[in-house]
């Protein structure tokens, strides 16, 4: 048997003594099914909130496989840590490296990589898949050149460098638009707006390299200026089934990604088709959502994370 951990978002206000509650309800059944398989092959599940973390020890730590709150266990007690969800690390991501750091030097298993989870946080990775040649939405830092394109009737989407959850992403439509973010231009970067988007973002999940579902956001369709695909501003979600163009994409992302030093295992990767064929969005390797439930394949899924886990888990045994 094999300690697991697992940081989630907890809605603390909902947690009973026999019962870890999970704030975004389109993770909960997932990281359920995912913990159900792990049980099934004999695995311990620990959940915790990454809010508890202090001096290299959780103050809190929610058994899953007897559904109760124990007393923490040290980090160097787990086999595996699984970076999966964290409520509000954006804000504070010297605090979220620090306990990245900390996992790291446990010499346990660490999912995603630390490597990968280091350089996936700053979206100036798409450069560096550009030039791996993959294409992907034209990327720019804000500055004298986009307010020429503004200017001249061009529209961008600014995000900020380091973000999530569509969170502080604007549509820019002219160059007075840009004062919302004055002063603050080097924290974001501007991307073509794509018109494409309105057709639908194809998101595709992986564990490896391996392929496991899919599914299409879209924008709120009741919005027609919307261009965000997040639940949160109405966008939807529907089960999607890639074309042979799609997984091709998708795998040779992700190879190039492992190619910049990044040790691939945990993937979301976010495409659009344009006139040019499939176009990255995001790769998402840090803690994607990753719709599950919503493709019928909960179950599936969860087995199949068990599967991967206790294989890397048993590999990693062999090695030593």
């Amino acid at each position: 048997m094999s300690n697991i951990l697992m940081t989630m978002a907890e809605e603390r206000e909902s947690t009973r003594d026999d019962y870890f509650a999970v704030k975004y309800k389109v993770d909960e059944h997932d990281c359920f099914d995912f913990s159900n398989a792990l049980m099934a092959l004999g695995h311990d599940v620990f959940f915790v909130n990454w809010d508890d973390l202090h001096d290299r020890q959780f103050i809190r730590m929610f058994r899953y496989n007897h559904k109760e709150f124990v007393t923490p266990l040290s980090l160097e007690s787990f086999d595996l840590i699984f970076v999966y969800k964290m409520e509000g690390y954006y804000f504070d991501l010297e605090r979220f490296f620090r306990m990245v750091q900390t996992f790291e030097h446990t010499g346990r298993l660490v999912i995603n990589h630390p490597a990968t989870i280091r350089h996936n946080i700053d979206k100036r990775y798409l450069w560096d898949l550009e030039k791996k040649g993959i294409q992907v939405v034209p990327t720019h830092y804000v500055d004298d050149s986009v307010r020429r394109r503004l200017a001249d009737g061009e529209s961008f989407v600014v995000k900020p460098i380091r973000g999530e959850r569509g969170n502080d992403v604007l549509l820019i439509r002219n160059v007075e638009e840009l004062s919302t973010i004055a002063g603050r231009e080097n924290e974001y970067l501007a991307q073509n707006f794509m018109a494409d988007i309105r057709h639908g973002e194809r998101s595709l999940v992986f564990l490896g390299f391996q392929y496991q579902h899919a599914v299409l956001k879209r924008p709120s369709a009741d919005r027609p200026h919307e261009f965000r695909c997040n639940e949160s501003v109405g966008g939807t979600v529907a089960v999607y089934q890639p074309t042979a163009e799609d997984l091709d994409f998708a795998e040779r992302t992700l190879r190039a990604y492992e190619s910049l030093g990044c040790p691939i295992h945990y993937s979301r990767i976010d495409l659009i088709q344009t006139a040019k064929g499939p176009t990255l969005m995001e790769a998402e390797l840090i803690n994607p959502s990753i719709f599950a439930n919503y493709s019928g394949k909960g179950v599936e899924f969860g087995k199949s994370i068990a599967r991967y886990f206790d294989q890397l888990l048993t590999k990693r045994q062999g090695a030593h």
